[in-house]
C-alpha cells in the first residue's frame, strides 16, 4: 500500500461508531429539513390567519352594508309611521349596527393593525347610527317616494354622513381585499417550494443513508465471512484461518472466537482424558457392585429392571439376561406387589425415609426370602435410576428366634428352677430340715446370695426383652412427681442408712404424664446407683427444674463420677462406667431400662459427671413432658 493510499484511507472504527455514524447524518439531514419546514410552516401559518381575517374583515364590511340599509330602512318606517312597533325595530336594528361596528373596529385595531381605519369607522359609523336615532321628518304616505326625496334633500347632513360612512366601508373591503390576493398567492409559492423541498429531503436523505450503509459495510461483510468460514472449520474440525487483526468489534469476536476454540481444544482433549478416566472408574464400579456381597439390581423410572449382579443371581436364582426388561416387583411377593413397578418403587421411596425397609422376596423357586431393600435415586447419562440392594436377612430372622427361644427358656427353664433353690435355702437356713452347722450356715447363706443375684439378672433380661420387643403396656396417667419422689426415696431409705449415706429431697409442685410404676423405678434405679457410689457421710440430692413444657428430675451424688468417654455409653446394655470397679455392683442392664422407660414416655436422660476436682460426682437427669 502507497503513501497515497494510506493518506486517503478510512480510519478503522468500530461497528458502534459505524452505526452510530448511519444514524446521525439522516438525522441531521433530516433534523436540517425539519427545522426549515417548520420554519416555513410557522410562516404560512401566521400568513394563513392574516388571510382568514381579512376574509372575516370583508364579510364583516358587507354585513355592515346591508345592515346599514336594513337601518334606514326603519327609519324611513318611522316617518312613514312612527308607531311603538317601528320605533322598536328601529332602536334594535341600530343597537345591532353599533355592535357590529364596534366589532368590526376592535378586529381592525387589534388583530389588523389598522388603527387609523378603526378610528374612523367609528367615528363615521357613530355619526351614522346617531343620525337614524336622531331624524324626525315625517313622510307623506300618500306620496312616499317624492316626500323621502324631499326630506333628505332639506337633511344634507345626514345625507353627507351616510355616504361618508358607505365609502369607508367600501374602503375597507377593497384595501383587506386588495391585501388577500398577494397573500393567496403567497401560499400557493409556499406549497409549491414545500413540495420541492420534501422531494429533495427525500433524496438528500435516501443518498446520505446509502453513502452511510456503505461505510458501514466496508470490510464488515468479507470479515464476517471470514468468520462464518471459521465457524465451518470448527464445525469440521479443521485448522482455522488467520486472526483478522482489526480492532474493531468483529475483530474481538474473532480474537474470541480463536481464544475459545484454543480452549474448547484443550477441553476437549481433557474430556478424552476425563472419559477415559470415568470408564475406567465405571469398570471399576461395576466390577465393585459385581463383587457386592450385597443383591444389587439397577432399574429405570418406571421400575424395569436393567442391571442385575453376581449376588443377586445367587439370592434370586434368576439369570441376568432372563431377568433384564422385567419389572422389579417380580422379585418379590403377591403381598408386597402394587399395580405397577414404577408406584411400587415410589412408595418403597416414600415409605423408607432414610432407612431401609423389610420385604419378603422371592426366589426363582418360589421360595420366599426375608429381605432388606433399599433404594436409591441417581442420573445417568441414559435418564433417571434407582440402585436397589436387597440383603438376606434370613440369618437375622433366625437369630431372632433364638433370641426369643432363649428368653422363654430363661423365663421358665432357669427362673422357676431357680426359685425353687432359693426357697429350699431359706427353708434349710431357718432349720426347717434341722439344725445347720455355723460354717454350712455361711456357705447357705452365700448360697442364697447368689441365686437372688442370678434372679435379678433373669428379671432384668426379661424386663430388657420386653422393652425391645415393644410389648410393655404403659398405663400413662397425670402424676403427681412430688409423690413419685417420695415413694423412690421411702423405698431406698433403708439402703442408704446401710451405706451411710443421708437421701435429700426438695419438695415439687409438678405434675407428669406418666406410668407411676415404671417411673418410680426409674428413679429408684437412680437413687440406688447413687448411694452404690456414694462415699460414707454424704448426701444424695434429688432436684427438679421447670423447662417450659418439660420437668427436669435429677439424682446427684459426690462418687467417682463417669469417665467423659463413657458418658454417652453407659446407658447402653452391659455398659459400666469402669468395668474393674464396677462389675460386683451391677450388671450393666439397669441404665439401659432407664432409658427405654423414659423414651416410652416421650422423654429423655443423660448424665453430667467430674472425676477430678474439689466436687467430683454425678449428676444423673430425665425430664418428661408436664401435665
Amino acid at each position: 500500500m502507497n503513501q497515497r493510499t494510506q493518506l486517503f484511507r478510512l480510519p478503522q472504527l468500530k461497528l458502534a461508531q459505524k452505526g452510530i455514524i448511519i444514524v446521525v447524518i439522516p438525522l441531521l439531514v433530516q433534523g436540517g429539513v425539519y427545522l426549515e419546514l417548520k420554519r416555513q410552516l410557522a410562516a404560512s401559518e401566521i400568513q394563513a390567519s392574516q388571510a382568514e381575517l381579512r376574509r372575516e374583515i370583508v364579510s364583516r364590511v358587507n354585513a355592515l352594508l346591508m345592515n346599514g340599509f336594513h337601518a334606514f330602512q326603519t327609519m324611513v318606517r318611522v316617518g312613514i309611521s312612527p308607531d311603538d312597533k317601528s320605533i322598536s325595530s328601529r332602536s334594535s336594528r341600530v343597537g345591532s349596527l353599533k355592535r357590529e361596528i364596534n366589532e368590526l373596529a376592535i378586529r381592525l385595531e387589534r388583530d389588523a393593525h389598522e388603527p387609523n381605519s378603526a378610528q374612523r369607522l367609528r367615528l363615521y359609523g357613530k355619526a351614522y347610527t346617531d343620525s337614524i336615532e336622531s331624524w324626525t321628518q315625517r313622510i307623506d304616505r300618500q306620496n312616499e317616494a317624492m316626500s323621502l326625496l324631499e326630506n333628505l334633500k332639506s337633511n344634507e347632513k345626514f345625507k353627507n354622513i351616510a355616504i361618508k360612512f358607505m365609502r369607508e366601508l367600501q374602503v375597507i373591503g377593497l384595501t383587506q381585499q386588495a391585501k388577500l390576493a398577494p397573500e393567496n398567492t403567497t401560499e400557493q409559492s409556499f406549497r409549491a417550494d414545500l413540495r420541492r423541498q420534501l422531494d429533495n429531503t427525500m433524496a438528500i436523505s435516501a443518498f446520505a443513508t446509502v453513502l452511510a450503509a456503505l461505510f458501514f459495510l466496508q470490510g464488515t461483510i468479507s470479515q464476517l465471512s471470514i468468520l462464518k468460514a471459521n465457524a465451518q472449520r470448527f464445525a469440521k474440525k479443521e485448522i482455522l484461518l488467520p486472526p483478522l487483526n482489526k480492532s474493531d468489534e468483529v475483530g474481538d469476536v474473532d480474537r474470541v472466537f480463536h481464544e475459545m476454540a484454543e480452549a474448547l481444544t484443550a477441553a476437549q482433549v481433557k474430556e478424552h482424558e476425563m472419559l477415559d478416566q470415568l470408564q475406567s472408574g465405571k469398570d471399576r464400579l461395576d466390577r465393585v457392585i459385581e463383587n457386592i456381597p450385597l443383591a444389587v439390581v439397577v432399574t429405570d423410572e418406571n421400575g424395569t429392571i436393567q442391571s442385575f449382579n453376581s449376588s443377586a443371581e445367587r439370592t434370586f436364582l434368576h439369570r441376568r439376561d432372563d431377568i433384564h426388561g422385567k419389572p422389579l416387583t417380580i422379585l418379590f411377593s403377591d403381598t408386597s406387589k402394587t399395580s405397577n413397578a414404577g408406584e411400587f418403587l415410589n412408595n418403597l421411596i416414600a415409605d423408607r425415609g432414610e432407612t431401609s425397609t423389610q420385604m419378603e422376596a422371592i426366589s426363582a423357586d418360589k421360595e420366599v426370602i426375608p429381605a432388606e431393600v433399599s433404594v436409591t435415586r441417581f442420573d445417568s447419562p441414559e435418564g433417571v435410576r434407582y440402585l436397589a440392594t436387597i440383603k438376606d436377612i434370613s440369618e437375622r430372622f433366625r437369630l431372632e428366634q433364638l433370641r426369643r427361644d432363649f428368653y422363654a427358656m430363661v423365663s421358665h427353664d432357669i427362673r422357676t428352677p431357680l426359685s425353687s433353690i432359693n426357697g429350699i435355702l431359706q427353708l434349710v437356713q431357718r432349720g426347717r430340715y434341722g439344725d445347720v452347722p455355723e460354717e454350712v450356715d455361711d456357705k447357705l447363706n452365700t448360697a442364697e446370695k447368689n441365686v437372688h443375684k442370678i434372679l435379678e439378672l433373669v428379671s432384668k433380661l426379661l424386663e430388657i426383652e420386653k422393652l425391645e420387643s415393644g410389648n410393655l403396656e404403659l398405663s400413662i396417667a397425670v402424676t403427681s412427681l412430688n409423690e413419685l419422689i417420695g415413694q423412690s426415696v421411702d423405698s431406698t431409705a433403708q439402703y442408704a442408712e446401710a451405706h451411710k449415706v443421708a437421701l435429700e429431697a426438695e419438695k415439687t409442685e409438678f405434675q407428669v404424664k406418666a406410668d407411676s410404676l415404671y417411673i418410680e423405678n426409674v428413679l429408684t434405679n437412680l437413687i440406688s446407683n447413687a448411694i452404690k457410689f456414694s462415699p460414707e457421710n454424704t448426701k444424695v440430692l434429688i432436684e427438679t427444674k421447670d423447662l417450659g413444657d418439660l420437668v427436669e428430675i435429677s439424682v446427684s451424688d459426690t462418687g467417682p463420677g463417669v469417665p467423659v468417654r463413657m458418658q454417652t455409653q453407659i446407658f447402653e446394655k452391659y455398659r459400666q462406667a469402669k468395668t474393674s470397679r464396677d462389675r460386683a455392683k451391677g450388671f450393666g442392664l439397669g441404665l439401659a431400662i432407664c432409658k427405654s422407660i423414659v423414651e416410652l414416655h416421650g422423654g429423655t436422660i443423660g448424665v453430667e459427671s467430674r472425676e477430678e476436682g474439689e466436687n467430683p460426682g454425678s449428676r444423673f437427669w430425665f425430664r418428661l413432658p408436664k401435665a
